[in-house]
C-alpha cells in the first residue's frame, strides 16, 4: 500500500495547558468493542429456513465454537428495532454519540472504485427504490458515502431523515466513466477499497453500537497471492488481518450488494460442518471479506433495493454474546474459525467466521531518531483527506473571538490517554494536525505537532485529571475556505476529526464532498 505522508514531523514542545475541570459525570469510560483480555464479542443474526429474522431466543438456545472447541457465553443480549415513535431525530455524528450512543446505524457506500459507470446510475436508482418504501423517519441513524480512486466522501453524516439522503444522492456528482471503467488500477483499486474500510473503522471507533457497511458495487477484484512477489503477497496478508481485527474492534458488518458479481464458493467444512481454515488462504476476494466480518454477499441480482433492506434489517434485529476463548493463544498468527449453532437445528445463526489472534502493537508517532513512523503518517493523512467525523476521540472546536487564525481543541477528561509517569503526574502524548484547504478543496497549508501535556495524579479525594485544552494557529483569510482538524492519541492510536467551515458548506466545490454546489443552492 503506497500512501504519501505529509512532511509531519514529530516533536517534542512544552507541557500542554490542562483547562477544564473535572467531569464526574464524564470519568465513566463508554464500552469498545474489543478482543481484550480475551474476551471476544459477537453480533448474531439468526434467520429460519425461509431467511426470516427470528428473535426471542435465549442464552440456552446458542453454542459457541472457536477452533471447533466449546465455549462458554459469558453475556447475553438482544437488540431489535425501536417503534417509530421512538426513534430521536438523528443529524450528525455529534447527535448520534450525544442522543443515540448505543444505537445500530447503517453506513450506505457508493462504490466508484471498480465499478462500471452504467452500474454506478443503476445503483443510485436501486438506492432511491429502496428509500421509497421507508418512513419519513428511517429505522436507524444512516450516513452515505460513496468511494473511488481519489476520494473518500461523506455525502451525509448520521442522520434519521429520509428526505437529507435523497437529496445527497440527487446532488452527489458520479464518477467519471474513464475512471470506473479502466482496468489497470489494481493497485489503487486495493489501496482506495482496504484504505475505505480501515477508514470507517477508525472513524466510527468511539461509537459503541453495532455498524452495518453496505457496500454497493464490486468492491475490489479477486487477486491470487501466488501471483504476487513474496513481499508483496505479505504485505496483503497483513493488510487483510489488519482491516478484519479492525472491522472486528469497532463492531463493523460488511454486507457487499453486487448486481454483476458471481456467488463466492462456501470456504471447505469438516465432517462435523466446522470451517477450519482460514478464509484467505486462497485467492483474496471482497465477498469473502463481508462472510468473515458476519455479514452476507448479494450477487447477480435486480433488485439491489432488496439487499440495501435485507443489511438494515439485519443490523436492527441480532444478539450480542461474548465469550472468553479456552483454546491455546499460544499461536498470534493464525485465523481463529468461529462457528455459532443453535438448538433448533432449523435456525441458522449468522456472524463473523473468525479473527486473527495477532494484535498489532500501537505504533509510536516517531522512531528513535525522532523521525515520523509510517503509521503515524498514513492516520493523519488519511483523516486529513477526508470530511467524516471521527468519533474515537470527540473534541469541540473553539475560535478565538479576537485572534480569527487561532483557535483552540477541548478533549474532554474521559478521551484523554493519562499515563503514569511517577507517584505524581500523569502525561499524555498528543497528536495535532490543523489543514486548510479552498473552495475546490486544495490543501493550502498544514501545521502540525506533538504535545506531550501533563496533569497530577487521581488524589486519594477521588479527583479526576483533567480534560485538554491545546491551541494552535493556521492562516483563515481567503481563499482558505474550510479547516480540518486531527487528533491522534499517541499511546492507543485512537484518532478525533472535525471539520470547521470558513463559508458556507453549500458553496464549496470541493471533490471531497462529492456534492454539485450548483444543484444545492
Amino acid at each position: 500500500m503506497d500512501i504519501s505522508g505529509r512532511a509531519v514531523q514529530a516533536q517534542t514542545t512544552p507541557t500542554a495547558a490542562q483547562q477544564t475541570a473535572p467531569n464526574p459525570s464524564a470519568q465513566q469510560g463508554a464500552y469498545t468493542l474489543r478482543v481484550n483480555s480475551r474476551l471476544v464479542v459477537l453480533d448474531v443474526v439468526v434467520t429460519d429456513q425461509q431467511g426470516h429474522i427470528v428473535n426471542n431466543l435465549t442464552k440456552d438456545d446458542f453454542k459457541v465454537y472457536e477452533d471447533k472447541i466449546p465455549q462458554t457465553i459469558r453475556s447475553f443480549e438482544q437488540t431489535r428495532p425501536k417503534p417509530p415513535s421512538e426513534i430521536l431525530p438523528i443529524h450528525s455524528t455529534a447527535e448520534l454519540d450525544r442522543l443515540e450512543p448505543n444505537a445500530p446505524v447503517s453506513i450506505i457506500v457508493l462504490d466508484e472504485i471498480t465499478t462500471k459507470f452504467m452500474d454506478e446510475a443503476f445503483t443510485r436508482y436501486s438506492l432511491k427504490k429502496y428509500l421509497a418504501t421507508q418512513g419519513d423517519t428511517l429505522l436507524q441513524p444512516t450516513m452515505l458515502v460513496a468511494v473511488n480512486l481519489e476520494h473518500f466522501m461523506v455525502l451525509r453524516d448520521y442522520t434519521t431523515s429520509k428526505a437529507e439522503i435523497l437529496n445527497a444522492v440527487a446532488h452527489h456528482l458520479q464518477e467519471n466513466p474513464w475512471k470506473s471503467e479502466g482496468g489497470s488500477f489494481k493497485d489503487e483499486q486495493y489501496d482506495a477499497a482496504f484504505s475505505s474500510l480501515i477508514e470507517v473503522a477508525q472513524a466510527t471507533a468511539g461509537h459503541p453500537g453495532h455498524k452495518n457497511i453496505l457496500w454497493i458495487g464490486k468492491g475490489i477484484p479477486a487477486i491470487d497471492p501466488t501471483t504476487l512477489i513474496p513481499d508483496a503477497a505479505e504485505s496483503l496478508k497483513a493488510m487483510i488481518a489488519q482491516c478484519t481485527n479492525m472491522l472486528r474492534d469497532s463492531r463493523v458488518t460488511l454486507y457487499t450488494i453486487d448486481p454483476a458479481g458471481v456467488p463466492t464458493e462456501d470456504p471447505p467444512q469438516d465432517e462435523d460442518g466446522f470451517i477450519t481454515e482460514d478464509p484467505f488462504g486462497g485467492d483474496v476476494d471482497f465477498n469473502e471479506l463481508a462472510m468473515t466480518t458476519g455479514g452476507k454477499a448479494f450477487f447477480g441480482r435486480n433488485d439491489i433495493d432488496a439487499g440495501i433492506d435485507a443489511g438494515v434489517q439485519a443490523g436492527n434485529n441480532f444478539y450480542t454474546l461474548s465469550y472468553a476463548p479456552t483454546g491455546d493463544a499460544s499461536d498470534t498468527k493464525v485465523f481463529r474459525n468461529i462457528q455459532v449453532r443453535l438448538k433448533d437445528p432449523s435456525l441458522t445463526a449468522t456472524t463473523r467466521s473468525g479473527y486473527y489472534g495477532i494484535t498489532a502493537p500501537v505504533v509510536p508517532a516517531a522512531d528513535a531518531k525522532g523521525r515520523s513512523s509510517d503509521r503515524f503518517l498514513f492516520d493523519l493523512t488519511v483523516a486529513a483527506d477526508s470530511l467524516m467525523v471521527y468519533d474515537g476521540v470527540p473534541f469541540t472546536i473553539v475560535r478565538d473571538a479576537a485572534q480569527a487564525d487561532s483557535f483552540s481543541i477541548h478533549i474532554e477528561p474521559k478521551y484523554v490517554d493519562w499515563e503514569a509517569g511517577d507517584s505524581e503526574k500523569l502525561t499524555a502524548e498528543v497528536a495535532l494536525l490543523a489543514e486548510s484547504f479552498d473552495r475546490k478543496g486544495k490543501s493550502l497549508k498544514h501545521v502540525a505537532k506533538v504535545l506531550t501535556a501533563e496533569s497530577p495524579a487521581q488524589s486519594s479525594s477521588g479527583s479526576q485529571p483533567a480534560g485538554l485544552t491545546l491551541h494552535i494557529t493556521i492562516p483563515t483569510q481567503s481563499p482558505a475556505a474550510r479547516l480540518r482538524f486531527v487528533v491522534r492519541m499517541n499511546r492507543s492510536g485512537k484518532l478525533g476529526a472535525d471539520n470547521f467551515f470558513l463559508v458556507d458548506k453549500k458553496n464549496l466545490n470541493d471533490p471531497s464532498t462529492g456534492l454539485n454546489p450548483t444543484s444545492r443552492k
